[in-house]
């Protein structure tokens, strides 16, 4: 006897959601394109012009003004059937120049380091497991480039920054962090043995700064301080980074003053943001 069980393609439902999560996105990119063009044009522009430049049907871009119109990111000129900016994606806009000014300080404290030292300088801060790249500013004569950007995540044991943190954060954070950490051979100099890593978190407790010894990437050699907030508590770490030919572990020791100072200011436009 046939069941009357409707079948169940597990393989169809899943292709389905993988459309339905494309479609959302191509909508996603379509809609900043449209606002995109708006704003770069630097005057009101004609809805077909819009159609035209980005390669879209025009039903779908009028759609979009209508929905942006509704939400005041886009405006009508008077009796013109032209598009300009409206007063919400202005608002916008000068909150991402207020964001930005904010922001400066840090950038230009680390560009600062940077002349300094003459070696690419970064911040991170922890994010979950991993720390994730604030900022990031190269060294110009580098001719080594790695693949690190804002928002790239590396692991705790084997990262300058990562260690800090490891180091400064509440004991039963830290006893959190060190049970669940997968701590991963990346290259031979890699801390592998919980044991051996606490005598180097110690070691960093009582010297201030926190040093990468080729144990993320081969080759590179870190040297980190912390960036702590009014009450003293661990916000990020700023690091200088260069590859071990140029830059030995006993050589980092020479940008120590730098290197805090940048940290003590880096933490002091923290407080202002």
């Amino acid at each position: 006897m046939e069941s009357s069980e409707t079948s169940f393609d597990v393989t169809e439902v899943k292709t389905t959601i993988e459309a339905d999560d494309r479609l959302k996105v191509n909508v996603f990119q379509r809609s900043f394109a449209v606002l995109e063009y708006v704003v770069r044009a630097g005057h009101p522009v004609a809805p077909s012009d819009i159609a035209e430049h980005l390669h879209l049907p025009k039903p779908t871009v009028y759609r979009m003004i209508e929905s942006f119109e509704a939400q005041g990111f886009l405006r009508r000129q008077f009796a013109s059937r032209r598009i300009g900016i409206g007063p919400r994606l202005a608002d916008f806009g000068f909150d991402v120049v207020r964001a930005s000014i904010q922001y400066a300080p840090r950038r230009s404290i680390l560009n600062a380091l940077v002349a300094e030292v003459g070696e690419t300088c970064n911040i991170g801060t922890l994010e979950g497991n991993e720390i994730v790249y604030l900022d990031r500013v190269e060294a110009k004569h580098w001719p080594l480039r790695l693949n690190f950007h804002i928002g790239s995540r590396v692991p705790l044991h084997c990262t300058a920054i990562g260690k800090l943190f490891l180091v400064h954060l509440p004991a039963s954070q830290r006893e959190k962090l060190l049970s669940a950490m997968d701590m991963a051979p990346l290259t031979p100099h890699t801390i592998t043995d919980r044991a051996a890593l606490e005598a180097e978190l110690q070691m960093i407790a009582a010297d201030g700064l926190s040093v990468d010894r080729e144990e993320y990437t081969i080759g590179v050699v870190c040297v980190a301080a912390p960036i702590f907030n009014e009450k003293g508590e661990i916000q990020a770490g700023v690091a200088i980074q260069a590859p071990a030919a140029r830059m030995t572990v006993a050589d980092a020791e020479r940008h120590r003053e730098a290197l805090l100072q940048a940290a003590k200011d880096i933490g002091a436009s923290f407080m202002l943001t």
